[in-house]
């Protein structure tokens, strides 16, 4: 299993999505989430710019920056991914719990896995850009990869695989296990929520691992 899909700021990895609520600070002031701060750099107007930052949720933020009676910058197309981009660096660089999250998925293609959107998503069914995930994981690749690859649970990587079988006291698959655990345990606490609830363990494994 080599991608990670993610959306819903409840759900698995949902900390990628630009609605979860993590702060950021950025031209002097606090805006609520990446989305606002997105949400209000296409504006041309400070005081759209405040109604952006002042909305009460992401998704409001959302819809005003869609708003198309307010104006946007001329050049808002060239510049958005690079805006997009300032706004992750903003949020994964100011929360250090979050930004362990990001580098624990060394080595997997980030999925923001929706039909709402086939630019920043995957359209969901794969057709989109997903351009989100795409900077999520350019950003990632910046900082120094401290855990190692993402190592998926023994479970994912060799399903066919009973947790009785020998194959887990000898060889590829005894080699295996040990590495996963370990790698797994050596994750700050947020990461490792993240991955246990993304690869939940099976009743087979609830003793083993």
């Amino acid at each position: 299993m080599n991608a990670i899909l993610f959306y819903a700021v409840d759900k698995p990895y949902g900390c990628f999505s630009n609605f979860a609520r993590y702060p950021i600070e950025a031209r002097g002031v606090t805006w609520p989430t990446s989305e606002h701060y997105f949400q209000a750099a296409k504006m041309v107007r400070p005081s759209d710019q405040d109604d952006v930052r002042n909305a009460k949720t992401a998704f409001l933020a959302a819809q005003l920056g869609r708003d198309r009676t307010r104006p946007i910058r001329d050049d808002w197309d060239a510049i958005k991914d690079q805006v997009m981009l300032e706004a992750l660096q903003f949020k994964f660089d100011q929360h250090e719990s979050l930004k362990d999250v990001l580098i624990s998925t060394s080595g997997a293609r980030l999925v923001e896995h929706t039909s709402n959107d086939s630019y920043w998503a995957d359209g969901g069914d794969g057709t989109g850009r997903n351009r989100l995930g795409e900077l999520l994981a350019r950003l990632r690749d910046t900082y120094p990869c401290k855990f190692g690859r993402l190592l998926v649970s023994p479970w994912v990587k060799y399903p066919d695989v009973e947790v009785s079988d020998f194959f887990w006291r000898m060889g590829r698959g005894e080699d295996y296990l040990i590495q996963s655990s370990r790698w797994r345990q050596g994750l700050p606490d947020a990461a490792r929520r993240e991955f246990d609830s993304y690869f939940p363990v099976t009743p087979e494994w609830l003793h083993s691992w």
